[in-house]
């Protein structure tokens, strides 16, 4: 059975249903760069962030939140939060190095650990990679863009992206914002590794921070699913600072791109050839490893 085309008809569909319908489905790598740009000119500038998913089904949500169970309540996950905090920053490696909370959190992050952040990227190649690494195949993949200003927009209501760097610890900033179901664009470039940890330059790393509560399923708060609703709720006059007349549509602020796997191999090539590899993406030795066991993948 042909569960691509399966998938591929199920959301045509409904998106017809919907009275909107819109070919979003990629088989080139010439038709993923039309659809960026196509993006490029809705937005009012340069600077769209990337997210690549092996399954178009994904939900924007955190790994941390898509862990917990319902009704697992903000102070609930805090407490989980400063937990893993506090075990990670005394690892041997990390003990005595000189980071804020911020880059704490974010180091965790890369290397696995669960959190409220959501890993974007500035570059589209690298958010391709992630879209077709250890990709079956089986549905179409997907690729996200985001305009983050706009989204900071909505939320947090000043049109930019946020720096940690200035601001309050990682804590104090949810105990100060997290009064809904918030998601805040952040920029880290002003964060300083010091070469401990080259894989956030690599990948040209920025991030979402979801300050979801999950008093209902995890996915119920996906960005995706909450940000018209949060659109047209901050365009209310009854607001105290109301969104801007003119603000735009959700699909100007957050879009997408479906990519089917016909265009698997015309991508993994052309990411061949730019040098866009788990290897340069993840420059240490488990990035190595996992290169070399993907080149000889068969003995």
């Amino acid at each position: 059975m042909d569960y691509c085309g399966l998938y591929v008809k199920i959301e045509k569909l409904i998106c017809i249903i919907g009275g909107a319908y819109l070919e979003k489905t990629a088989r080139s790598l010439k038709e993923i760069k039309d659809y960026i740009d196509e993006f490029e000119q809705k937005i009012e500038r340069n600077g769209i962030w990337y997210r690549g998913v092996v399954d178009w089904t994904y939900d924007l949500v955190p790994s941390l939140q898509r862990s917990l169970p319902r009704k697992t309540y903000h102070s609930e996950i805090q407490d989980i939060e400063r937990k893993m905090f506090d075990i990670f920053k005394n690892v041997e490696e990390i003990k005595g190095k000189e980071f804020t909370e911020w880059e704490l959190i974010y180091l965790m992050q890369h290397y696995g650990v669960k959190t409220r952040f959501l890993d974007w990227s500035y570059k589209p190649l690298v958010a391709l990679f992630f879209a077709t690494y250890n990709w079956d195949k089986k549905q179409n993949a997907r690729l996200w863009l985001l305009d983050p200003h706009l989204l900071n927009e909505v939320f947090w209501g000043k049109y930019g992206v946020i720096k940690p760097y200035g601001q309050k610890s990682y804590f104090d900033f949810l105990d100060s914002f997290s009064v809904s179901n918030d998601i805040y664009a952040f920029d880290p470039y002003q964060f300083n590794y010091d070469g401990f940890n080259k894989r956030i330059e690599a990948q040209r790393g920025v991030f979402t921070l979801h300050s979801t509560r999950n008093a209902l399923s995890p996915n119920v708060y996906a960005l995706n699913k909450i940000l018209k609703t949060e659109i047209n709720t901050a365009k209310s006059p009854v607001r105290t600072s109301p969104l801007r007349e003119d603000f735009p549509d959700a699909d100007v602020v957050l879009d997408y791109i479906d990519i089917h796997p016909d265009a698997a191999t015309e991508i993994e090539q052309h990411l061949l050839k730019k040098d866009i590899t788990i290897k340069t993406l993840f420059p240490d030795l488990a990035g190595t490893v996992d290169y070399i066991n993907s080149i000889f993948p068969n003995f």
